[in-house]
This record gives structure tokens, sequence and C-alpha cells, in this order.
């Protein structure tokens, strides 16, 4: 199988985490979408990462559908439960975090990709607010003990660091470890587990 797509994407990089957790092997195409568009689009026409090339030539797109199929591939992972209100509950905790994400690439985006004289600062206000509504979120759950950031790791566990790592990086007034020490303290365990260490995001 190949994954397409940097590990400075939080989406690739989530997919790649969650393929070393469970021992899947990959090769890893390091292309951006900034400076490869061409070569992505021979995976995915629409030019966007990350992608996952199945090993019958099948590409597939969008890292909740990968990562739903890497784990029905995996007999016996334990990061997602087969059904039932654990499973739910992981599955809102990671859709939090992703839309969170979502508004932190558009954020990132907004002034790269327009003159300074038109960047909309009520839109990137709205973007700040959003992003910061889904750090609380999380910091709750967070703080009740329901990401242990361990062995017991889920998704949820996955998906909360790789994304906490991106903003805090990218938006750090927003995501400041300070008002977020649980998140922050997740994160920092996360980081030190071995499938977060073999998929550091590229500079």
């Amino acid at each position: 199988m190949i994954l397409v797509g940097r590990y400075a994407s939080p989406f690739v990089r989530r997919v790649a985490v969650t393929m070393q957790w469970v021992g899947m092997k990959y090769e890893h195409k390091v292309l951006s979408t900034a400076k490869d568009a061409p070569a992505i689009m021979q995976y995915n026409p629409m030019a966007k990462v990350p992608v996952l090339m199945m090993e019958n030539g099948e590409p597939l797109i969008e890292s909740t559908a990968i990562i739903e199929t890497v784990l029905e591939m995996s007999p016996g992972q334990r990061l997602l439960p087969a059904n039932g209100a654990a499973r739910r509950h992981i599955l809102q905790h990671c859709a939090i975090m992703t839309n969170s994400l979502d508004k932190a690439v558009q954020a990132l985006y907004e002034p790269m990709k327009r003159p300074a004289e038109k960047v909309h600062e009520p839109f990137l206000h709205g973007l700040s607010a959003q992003m910061r509504a889904g750090l609380v979120m999380l910091e709750s759950v967070a703080a009740r003990g329901d990401l242990p950031g361990d062995a017991n790791s889920t998704l949820a566990d996955l998906t909360v660091a790789v994304g906490w790592r991106f903003m805090n990086k990218t938006a750090p007034t927003v995501a400041a470890a300070k008002d977020f020490p649980h998140l922050a303290a997740h994160s920092a365990r996360c980081e030190a587990m071995p499938a977060f260490l073999a998929c550091q995001p590229e500079a």
C-alpha cells in the first residue's frame, strides 16, 4: 500500500499513526499539495491528501474513510469498538478534533492565499472561535480521563494528539498549552510513543 501526502498534514499523519499503531506496512510518498499537485493527481484527481493506494490499485481518500478501512483490515484492533456507546463516543471525539482541524487549516491558508488587503479578519476571528470551542470540548474529555494516551489508547487519543500538535504549532494563540493543560499533557504522552515517533511532521 502507498500513503500519499506529507506528515505535516494532520489528516495524513492521523492515518499514518493509525497504520503504525496496528502494524500495517505501507510505502510513504512525500508529496505536497502546494508543490506536487500534478503528481498527487495521479492518485487523486482532486489533488487532495491523504490518499491510500490499496494493493489492488484502488485509491481511498479522506482520512476518516481511510482509517475505517485500515481498522476493518486489522483483526483484533482495539482502537475502535465494533459498536455501542464506546464507539459512538470515540467517533464523536474524533469528529470534534477533525472539525477543529478543518478550521485551523482554513485559518492557515486564508492569509497565505489572498493579498493582505483582501484577508477578511472577521472570518479569521470566526475560525479561531470555532477552533477554541472544539478545544474546550476536548479539554473536558481529557480532564475526566477519557484520553489515556497510553497502551490503552483509542482512535480518539491518536486523532486528538495529532490535532493538538498541529494546532499548537500553527495557531499557538488559540491552542496555547496554558489554556489547555490536559490536552498538552495528553499530546506529550502520545508523541513519545513509537507510532508517533515514526511519523514526524516534515519541516
